[in-house]
């Protein structure tokens, strides 16, 4: 094997990448590719709404954070940082979604199973992009005391 750190080893510092590889976040534009087929919809034909997935490469702009935290030091404190940033991000997603799913059934009163399917998909999309995005973003801001 060519690996760098043998298998009981861990990386001391984090890997250096470009701060320019936030810009991949708007891919995740891509995630509205979901509504097109409801405009070319034809009768009989139920458009697939998978591709509102797509909205978790919005999470791709924390690529910015990562790499402004390029060649960073692992130590205790950073690993903290780390979990305390994951553990917000996490809490604000699964808030998002389950705050989206309840009022879409009580005050928007979305009967509709394909509509409230598409709209949890999009959402559960775009809360897991959140969520990465936010780990990077909390870690920084955490890191440099801003």
């Amino acid at each position: 094997m060519n690996n760098k750190y043998s298998a009981g080893q861990k990386p001391t510092f984090t890997r250096k990448i470009s701060p320019k590889m936030g810009l991949l976040g708007f891919l995740g534009l891509s995630g509205f590719l979901g509504f097109l087929p409801q405009f070319f919809r034809e009768e009989g034909i139920l458009p697939v709404p998978f591709p509102l997935i797509f909205f978790c490469f919005f999470g791709f702009f924390g690529f910015y954070y990562e790499g402004k935290m390029s060649g960073t030091m692992i130590d205790e404190r950073y690993l903290a940082n780390e979990n305390r940033a994951s553990a917000m991000a996490n809490k604000v997603a699964l808030t998002l979604i389950i705050a989206v799913a309840l009022l879409s059934m009580s005050a928007f009163r979305i009967n509709n199973p394909y509509v409230m399917l598409k709209l949890l998909i999009a959402v559960i999309g775009f809360a897991f992009g959140l969520s990465l995005f936010l780990q990077q973003y909390l870690l920084y801001r955490f890191e440099n005391g801003e």
